[in-house]
């Protein structure tokens, strides 16, 4: 994907795109898989976009426990003004899932007053505040799964949520792995397989590699 055609980018031409890149100081690195994309403590006024590749946000809490908070993929657009906490973020970093490509660019550099007051830049900010409302929305989801009460439920609280969002004739696939899912659950990796296990056998799951399906009660009269 190139860097102009992000979703920060919408609505606006290619031309104007590539000028405003050069006009914001845009920083565009390759990275390898289970690097460092960033540590959010180092760069609060930092944006970052998936041109690329997938990563996965990580936080440590005061014991060095590990937490997935979100995946990113291609078109995700990661930074301090996304995360919606108002803890200390010393422990958010970004990790590489795959090789990723990346663009980065400053928060200030995209809201500062733009001299020519030109329609284009206003698109971007409008942009921006679309994407931070959708990132409500998904912390949102994320603390639907994370209160319920064991671990079948969140686990097919998540599934449901990942199913509603794939597009209809396709099968939905979960976005990391059993590792990174327990993580991201909040729940242990050998307790989680052991449910996920069961409900295969209960006929509630079906799941091959990362791709799964819910069996529901009226499913079984299609």
């Amino acid at each position: 994907m190139l860097p102009e055609d992000n979703i920060l980018f919408k609505g606006i031409e290619q031309n104007d795109c590539k000028r405003m890149i050069e006009c914001f100081n845009a920083d565009i690195k390759t990275l390898k898989s289970g690097s460092k994309i960033m540590d959010y403590s180092d760069n609060p006024d930092k944006l970052g976009i998936i041109l690329s590749g997938t990563a996965v946000m990580v936080r440590y809490d005061i014991n060095g426990v590990r937490s997935i908070m979100e995946t990113l993929s291609e078109q995700s657009v990661f930074g301090v003004y996304f995360t919606f906490t108002a803890s200390q973020r010393s422990g958010i970093e970004i990790i590489a899932e795959t090789d990723c490509k990346v663009m980065f660019v400053r928060r200030s550099e995209i809201t500062k007053r733009c001299e020519n007051a030109c329609q284009c830049h206003s698109k971007v900010v409008e942009n921006l505040l679309d994407l931070m409302s959708e990132k409500a929305i998904s912390l949102n989801e994320r603390i639907e799964v994370l209160s319920q009460r064991t671990i079948e439920d969140k686990l097919i609280s998540c599934l449901s949520i990942i199913e509603e969002k794939t597009p209809k004739g396709k099968t939905p696939q979960i976005p990391f792995s059993t590792t990174f899912l327990s993580d991201y659950l909040c729940v242990n990796r050998s307790a989680l397989q052991r449910e996920i296990t069961r409900l295969k056998n209960a006929g509630i799951l079906t799941i091959s590699k990362r791709k799964f399906k819910l069996i529901r009660k009226h499913d079984s009269f299609d």
